[in-house]
This record gives structure tokens, sequence and C-alpha cells, in this order.
């Protein structure tokens, strides 16, 4: 039984072809399903940095008025409502500590509100002290940092 080379050339040429496109089809779905990675992984990144910075920022504003609030009652202001919505949102994605950290600010937040007024002035002169305040949002900022670079080594 002798093959047709005419036949068996066609037939390989017809096996590498397949064998070839197909490599190129795996590698093709491969690069596809890393890019589709990466740009979720982008997405989740921009997702907390967006909510940790809204929380800060209103944090920050919360604390200063805090600070110098006019009214001997605690109320919970919109701002107050604000950022317990955003820590409500992080429970959604954020590692249980910066979700306790966030919750701890919010109660320091509360308990400053409780204090007696403090001026503007005295405000800033004990940020100038050797002893100031502790920085209430610090511990907060070095969680959120850590997570964000937790998210980014997931690419490696």
């Amino acid at each position: 039984m002798e093959i047709d080379s005419a036949l068996l050339s066609s037939g390989a040429a017809l096996i590498g072809a397949l064998i070839g496109g197909g490599a190129s089809l795996a590698v093709a779905i491969y690069t596809q399903r890393n890019q589709d990675r990466l740009q979720r992984i982008a997405q989740e990144i921009t997702k907390r940095e967006g909510l940790y910075a809204e929380f800060m920022m209103k944090a920050s504003n919360l604390l200063i008025e805090a600070y110098v609030h006019d009214t001997d009652a605690a109320e919970l202001t919109e701002g107050g409502e604000r950022l317990i919505g955003i820590i409500n949102r992080m429970r959604l994605f954020a590692p249980p500590d910066v979700v306790e950290e966030a919750e701890a600010t919010l109660r320091a937040i509360i308990e400053i509100s409780l204090r007696p007024r403090v001026g503007l002035g005295e405000l800033a002169r004990e940020a100038l002290s050797k002893r100031p305040d502790p920085d209430r949002l610090l511990r907060f900022g070095e969680l959120c940092r850590a997570d964000l670079e937790n998210v980014r080594r997931t690419t490696a």
C-alpha cells in the first residue's frame, strides 16, 4: 500500500495548519483572559481608592467639626450619616481590619464631639505642640495602603 506523495504533503500541511491555528487560538484566549483579569484588578483598585479617599475626606471634615462644634447636643449630621454609609459600603469588599479601623475612627469622632468645644486657634496650637492628639486617620490610611498593595500584588 503506497500513499500518494501529493496526498501526504497536503495532509501534513493541513495538520500543520490546524496545530498552528490551535496554538494561535490558545495564545489569544490566554492573552484575553489575562487582560480581563488585569482590567478587573484595576477596576477594583480604583473602586477601593475612591471609597477610601471619600471616607478620609468626610472623616477629616467631621473631625474638625467635632472639635469646634457649637452645640452641646451630639447630633448625627448629614456628614455622619454619609460616613456610616461609606463604612457599610466598605463591608462589601474591604478586609475586616480596614472596616474595624473605620468604625474606630467614627467612634473617635463621636467621642470628640461629646467633649467641650475647642477653638481653631487652640486646635492649631495643639497640632503644632510636641504632643498633639494622635492623627485619627493615620492607622486607617496605613491599613488602606496595605489593602491596595495586596490587591496590586495579585497581578504578579
